[in-house]
């Protein structure tokens, strides 16, 4: 069953702060920045193979942090490998609703080799609804944009040509209609969590329609000052302003429709364009090296680039101190032969019964060097704590592989449900 709103308020201070704080703390680029390199040492346990010829090590290891400023850890590691050719592809819930990542990927990918958690969360306050969770950063999915905004952020995914990415994405767009002397109007975010000012924001089906039992959404999306109702032709098939249908903004988007929710500052230009007007709407993805994702997911932060461990430096990664304390966290990249990986850190034991807390694991530049020394060439960090999961597959036959040298005395099923996974898929 979902955990309260307030438990999970309580968890946000912890993986969601860390987020926070890394973010804002760490460069974009590590270009000028020395690698943290830390002593490690790993011992295989055993070896378990799955579907597609996909390999699980787990893996005891060691690290001598202390040397970089951070703390000497020891605990348990898997390293998965996917055959070539695989590669990760977002399974997610809608925008505002969250199921459990082994459930998710087995609903929306159940021919898939193996599933992990993905972004970490933020959470909203939107009108009458407050603390609701959802994925913090962008997302891709089969090449079309979910969720993102002008402002570039990190992800990690596959692009178009099927090559692995790690760098930023943003969104680039307009919404012109196509009427004389009506505005050109750009496009600041989609289906994201704020009205972002300056121009139009794009509101689609991928935000859940659930509604309460008094009618409200469930989980309300921000409200425009103007807005427009945009049918499968993308004409206008109605207008809400703060005169007009006004306690209709911010209403769950209908089926075969998109809205185009205008902020305060460019409301006045765009009031005056007609019913039935049809409007072009251009959604572009902007990333470092100018390449169209397939798949893209937030967070991102680089954890192993080019074969060289704690790329940012052992100062960046020392700054905060949820970084270099001992957590279960998630990794994903890829190997020198081009082979997705995933690498997970489960951490020692259950601390909190209904599954949000685990504590034990290792500091993020101990876990790169883990990583690196396993072979991981190029790896990402994604959400970690108790949203930490990952799931292979045997046949048709699916199981949990995340709590391997977990503590576990009651038993709980220990899972934090998620806004998004990353499914392994096999390619052709």
């Amino acid at each position: 069953m979902p955990v309260t709103t307030r438990t999970r308020a309580l968890a946000a201070m912890g993986a969601g702060a860390l987020a926070a704080t890394l973010l804002t703390a760490l460069p974009q680029q590590a270009d000028a920045a020395r690698a943290c390199r830390i002593d490690v040492t790993t011992r295989v346990d055993q070896k378990e193979r799955f579907a597609g010829r996909s390999v699980s090590k787990y893996v005891y290891a060691t690290a001598k942090g202390s040397a970089a400023g951070s703390f000497d850890h020891a605990g348990n590691v898997i390293m998965t490998t996917y055959p070539l050719g695989a590669y990760p592809s977002l399974v997610n819930k809608k925008i505002g609703e969250l199921e459990a990542v082994g459930s998710m990927v087995q609903n929306q990918a159940p021919t898939a080799l193996g599933g992990i958690n993905a972004d970490f969360f933020t959470f909203a306050d939107i009108r009458y609804a407050t603390h609701m969770e959802m994925a913090r950063g962008p997302m891709v999915k089969d090449g079309v944009v979910i969720r993102g905004t002008a402002r570039a952020q990190r992800v990690v995914g596959v692009d178009k040509l099927m090559q692995p990415y790690g760098g930023t994405l943003g969104v680039r767009g307009s919404v012109a209609p196509k009427a004389t002397g009506a505005p050109k109007v750009r496009l600041r975010s989609v289906n994201w969590h704020a009205l972002l000012d300056r121009g139009a924001n794009l509101y689609t089906t991928a935000w859940s329609s659930a509604k309460r039992s008094d009618g409200l959404a469930t989980y309300p999306r921000p409200a425009g000052e103007v807005e427009w109702v945009l049918n499968r032709r993308n004409k206008i098939t109605s207008i809400r302003t703060s005169t007009s249908g006004a306690s209709l903004r911010g209403a769950p988007v209908a089926q075969g429709t998109r809205v185009v929710a205008f902020s305060a500052d460019v409301a006045a230009s765009v009031v005056g364009v007609a019913l039935d007007t049809k409007i072009k709407v251009s959604v572009r993805q902007k990333t470092d090296t100018g390449v169209r994702l397939l798949t893209g997911v937030g967070r991102g932060l680089p954890v192993v680039e080019g074969g060289k461990p704690a790329p940012l430096g052992c100062r960046a990664y020392a700054k905060t101190p949820g970084a270099k304390s001992a957590r279960p966290r998630t990794f994903v990249g890829w190997d020198g032969k081009g082979r997705w990986r995933s690498f997970t850190v489960p951490g020692s034991s259950v601390t909190d019964a209904n599954g949000l807390s685990r504590s034990g694991g290792l500091g993020l530049a101990n876990a790169a060097n883990v990583a690196r020394s396993l072979g991981m060439k190029y790896a990402y960090e994604l959400d970690g704590g108790g949203s930490v999961s990952f799931y292979a597959r045997k046949k048709n036959q699916w199981s949990r592989k995340d709590l391997y040298g977990v503590s576990n005395s009651g038993n709980c099923v220990c899972q934090r449900w998620m806004a998004n996974g990353l499914a392994f898929v096999q390619g052709p």
